[in-house]
């Protein structure tokens, strides 16, 4: 009997997908290409806009929360009870957990997948490394299967042992999942233990194991990483590859493919590792392996092994723009048992794709999430530009999950135009929320270092001031300009009378109410001319929209104009009128930055941002208390680890910025505390 006559043809009609955001919109979206129904959970009154108009069914749960997309029995009844006959895990969550793949195999359900047996051998970080050494692959020195949930004195006496052997800077991160998650760079004996607790409890709480792997950390290496697909009748393709060394906090931020400067037998060697690999485990659908790049040696460039990911990779976009092929939709084909098309084997590379990830987030503080309301959010359109979006247009971003907004993927001819197209797209999207990196990144893509070829893993480390003091430069430059329209913002008034029809939610993309924008009534416009004392405001337009169903009295209005004045061409800027019960915020966007005033100029801030934390006492972000180190009156030293909090599936140290001692503590382990919030006092 032939490997072929064992597979079983099915046909999915509905699919659960166990994921949330905008994962789940990427899969629902091509599902409803294939004529295939979708479910997925929310836990708002009315489905979210952002999947209401692609996904067929909802189902309502209390609230959702890392716990219950990390729940394999839950899951798998949300989907029986749904009607489903396929689960799609997306990224993250479970979507890499064995356990799994096999109870939704078992209950009769169609996994979306690679199978259980090639998710055990390369999930994990550890016994990917020991079938990569099998097949001859280079790997960096490491110390595999450290699980100090087990036997904590055990393992840490074989972590010392290996560090001994090896020798620092050391590399510990979770054994599974990614994303920099569970992850910590070693410098010296004394900071072994504690960064390996502290690793081992974020894994368990983002992708509940704690299970760790240590490796030698490679000083400056670009990150490349191959896409492969597989079927079930053993044939493996593979569709190029992306560099995603562009890091911070060891998360990639800006993916591109094809990943540019490889020399050519570098290339082929690395493909040819990734398809030999993905044949030895029989793996049977999207999957990503990736490798760390040493270029130390121009004339001889190393490639080493770092791990497989055996699921779609949050960058596959990149790939599928230059080859012109819908990942998600082999996925679902691969899992009804389809053969791979032989004419993959050919195919190549078009163009120059680059995704960059927006997150809410401060570059000023180590990138420290900034969770918070989101008065509006109208990404730019254009020729070469698509989004990944995974929430509505007026939203909030909770600290339960990631904090990204959206990915942005732009394409062109080539490299340096995918960049500025990049640019321009960021600089002409309206963002009214929380301090963010949009403006970073809009420095990213233009920065020569950056324009002339890809740079390794610690470049954004090493050049975050430099970000951030040309971000100051360019704020006070334009001064003058946000004065002068924030004078004609908010010298008009904007209401919308009560009786309107014109609320709507959902995707900006998919509005279709104009009205004028500081007409003193809702006529319907296009175009509402403003003079200033210095400019004139023209063609602008705006959009009106319902806020929050917690509060149904306050409102968002958005808009764009064009400004100019004698000297210069008309400029484009963006606003935000949001008005609730006890505020009004107007909110101004120029070149990818924004000017806020609350209140009617009661008080006036920037962009959004994390609170002053001089005293070294107060929360950076919100989140749960999950260790108070220090004692009333206990003496402090500066840098000393005075809490630590946990947000977003990861932990976050406050660290005294000053000798002293504690005259109170005003919190205990498990308080939640909003970003901020006093800790304690000196």
């Amino acid at each position: 009997m032939t490997k072929d006559s064992k597979i079983k043809l099915t046909s999915i009609k509905r699919i659960f997908i166990a994921n949330r955001g905008e994962i789940a919109r990427r899969i629902a979206q091509t599902a409803r290409k294939l004529g295939i129904e979708t479910v997925a959970l929310t836990d708002k009154p009315v489905a979210p806009s952002f999947l209401a108009d692609v996904v067929t069914k909802f189902i309502h749960v209390p609230e959702e929360t890392t716990q219950i997309y990390l729940n394999p029995e839950l899951m798998i009844q949300y989907a029986k009870n749904s009607g489903a006959d396929a689960v799609h895990p997306g990224f993250g969550f479970l979507s890499e957990n064995a356990l799994f793949a096999e109870l939704v195999i078992k209950s009769g359900l169609t996994w979306i997948g690679p199978n259980p047996v090639a998710i055990t051998a390369m999930a994990s970080k550890a016994t990917a490394r020991v079938h990569a050494e099998k097949a001859k692959i280079p790997c960096l020195a490491g110390l595999n299967g450290l699980d100090l949930s087990t036997d904590e004195k055990k393992s840490l006496a074989d972590l010392d042992q290996f560090a001994a052997k090896t020798g620092f800077p050391l590399l510990i991160k979770a054994a599974f999942g990614g994303g920099g998650k569970g992850m910590r760079i070693v410098h010296k004996k004394e900071e072994l233990a504690d960064n390996a607790r502290r690793a081992a409890a974020e894994a368990t709480s983002s992708f509940g194991s704690g299970s760790l792997i240590v490796e030698k950390y490679l000083a400056a290496p670009r990150h490349v990483e191959v896409q492969v697909m597989g079927d079930k009748h053993g044939n493996v393709a593979v569709f190029g590859d992306r560099d995603c060394s562009l890091q911070r906090r060891h998360q990639k931020i800006l993916e591109e493919a094809p990943a540019p400067e490889i020399p050519d037998h570098v290339r082929a060697a690395m493909h040819s590792a990734a398809k030999g690999l993905t044949s030895a485990v029989g793996y049977d659908s999207a999957g990503t392996v990736e490798f760390l790049l040493d270029e130390t040696d121009r004339n001889d460039v190393k490639f080493f092994f770092l791990e497989m990911n055996t699921r779609l990779q949050v960058e596959h976009t990149v790939t599928e723009e230059v080859f012109s092929v819908d990942l998600v939709e082999w996925q679902i084909r691969v899992a009804q048992g389809d053969r791979l098309l032989p004419e993959f084997s050919q195919l190549t590379p078009r163009g120059h794709s680059i995704e960059v990830r927006i997150y809410a987030e401060d570059p000023g503080t180590n990138f420290f999430p900034t969770p918070g309301p989101v008065r509006a959010f109208v990404p730019a359109q254009g020729l070469g530009i698509r989004w990944e979006v995974g929430m509505d247009t007026v939203d909030e971003i909770t600290t339960r999950f990631d904090p990204m907004i959206s990915k942005l993927v732009c394409t062109a001819g080539n490299r340096r135009q995918a960049l500025e197209l990049l640019a321009q797209t960021l600089e002409r999207t309206l963002f009214a929320g929380p301090r963010n990196n949009i403006q970073f990144l809009i420095w990213l893509a233009r920065h020569p270092r950056i324009c002339e070829r890809p740079s390794d893993t610690h470049f954004i480390a090493s050049n975050v001031e430099a970000s951030l003091k040309s971000e100051a430069t360019e704020r006070e430059a334009l001064q003058h300009d946000v004065k002068s329209l924030m004078d004609a913002l908010e010298g008009r008034r904007v209401a919308v009378p009560s009786s309107t029809t014109h609320f709507f939610g959902g995707l900006a993309t998919h509005a279709n109410v104009t009205l004028s924008a500081f007409a003193r009534e809702a006529v319907p416009s296009t175009s509402a001319p403003i003079a200033t004392s210095s400019q004139i405001v023209t063609h602008v337009t705006c959009k009106y929209m319902a806020w929050s169903p917690a509060d149904p009295r306050s409102i968002s209005r958005y808009g764009f104009g064009l400004y100019e004045t004698g000297q210069s061409t008309a400029k484009p800027f963006s606003f935000v009128v949001f008005q609730s019960h006890d505020r009004i915020e107007y909110w101004l966007g120029l070149k990818g930055h924004n000017w806020v005033t609350v209140d009617e100029r009661t008080s006036s801030t920037g962009s959004g941002g994390t609170s002053d934390q001089s005293d070294g006492m107060s929360a950076p972000v919100p989140g749960k208390v999950i260790q108070v180190n220090i004692e009333i009156g206990s003496s402090i030293e500066p840098g000393q680890v005075l809490f630590v909090l946990e947000s977003m599936k990861m932990q976050f140290e406050v660290k005294a910025s000053k000798a002293g001692s504690a005259a109170s503590i005003l919190v205990k382990q498990g308080d939640q505390v909003t970003a901020g919030q006093a800790l304690g006092e000196w």
